[in-house]
């Protein structure tokens, strides 16, 4: 289960991330822009494959590498990170950054670990979960006609998709993750919530409308019961655009889980040679033990009784009593 929620959220980030590039950058307070997204699928030097969540060139001419860690990183997720660092390092010849999307709180995880005793990997990390996204949902429905009646909960008075009023591109993104943090238990109500504010079209840009309303179905397929989905869930045409992204990206995910599949059994593999190799070697010990044993006794014996009558006592061979 562990896996397949780091898979869903792989997807889901990824495809945020594609559809907003720059816009996304500066979401998470990065200013310099991309000048180039490269390819994920990295060769080690002894042939290994390494697949990276996103990866890209920005202006300056620094490798960025963007990784989502759900729910936050632990050392050994930044030993993995620092190893994509120094494969893309040596691969492109420049300096390469690392940046972690966390979706828990600041003080949670590993923020640093030391390699050796003198480099220390300390990447960039985004704590996602440190923001008040309940707050920023109320104001997005302030934004866009909703009111207290009377001290009530905020509620929609105006439920229509008529409105000259645009959310800016870091609200549909706060829209789009804000139901991924762990610390929101109660993610239908969330999701519900934001369907009710997708019902305003016209606030959203065009160009984004589908590609938003997509996400969420998808975070409501995989995040909630299926029993919560029915009247949640809406069966939204895709353009040909988006789904060669969402099938491109499903793809991409995909094969970097079947490959850490083949890497958990490998060391799975390498961990059950090594129990059977310490059984064998406790054994061999065991007999070895034994051997000694009996060659002590039969150096004993040696002063009275003949080597058959010892290779009779100590099931040692005549050769070896010989030897003793």
């Amino acid at each position: 289960m562990e896996r397949n929620i780091h898979k869903i959220y792989d997807y889901i980030l990824k495809i945020i991330l594609l559809s907003y590039m720059d816009e996304f950058l500066i979401y998470i307070g990065e200013e310099r822009k991309i000048v180039e997204k490269m390819a994920t699928e990295r060769q080690t030097l002894n042939g290994k494959t390494k697949y990276l969540d996103f990866l890209c060139k920005l202006e300056d001419d620094t490798i960025c590498n963007i990784e989502f860690q759900f729910p936050t990183p632990y050392t050994e997720d930044l030993e993995r990170f620092y190893d994509y660092n120094i494969v893309v390092r040596i691969s492109e010849e420049k300096i390469t950054e690392t940046i972690i999307i966390s979706f828990a709180e600041k003080n949670t995880g590993s923020k640093n670990i030391e390699i050796g005793n003198s480099i220390s990997y300390h990447p960039k990390i985004i704590y996602l979960g440190d923001i008040d996204y309940k707050k920023r949902l109320t104001k997005i429905k302030q934004k866009l006609n909703y009111k207290y009646p009377h001290g009530k909960e905020l509620e929609n008075i105006n439920n229509t998709n008529k409105t000259n009023t645009k959310l800016t591109f870091k609200e549909e993104l706060d829209l789009l993750i804000m139901s991924l943090l762990p610390k929101y238990k109660n993610k239908k109500e969330m999701l519900k919530e934001i369907k009710n504010v997708l019902k305003k079209e016209k606030a959203l840009r065009k160009e984004k409308l589908e590609i938003i309303k997509l996400i969420i179905d998808y975070e409501i397929e995989n995040l909630i019961p299926q029993k919560d989905q029915e009247y949640l869930k809406e069966d939204d045409k895709m353009t040909p655009e988006v789904s060669e992204l969402m099938i491109k990206v499903g793809k991409e995910v995909n094969k970097k889980y079947e490959q850490l599949a083949i890497d958990d059994a490998r060391k799975e593999g390498i961990k059950e040679g090594i129990k059977e190799g310490i059984k064998e070697g406790i054994k061999e010990g065991i007999k070895e033990g034994k051997e000694k044993e009996k060659e002590e006794i039969a150096k004993k014996l040696k002063k009275i009784h003949t080597p058959e009558e010892i290779a009779n006592i100590t099931e040692l061979s005549i050769e070896t009593i010989e030897k003793l």
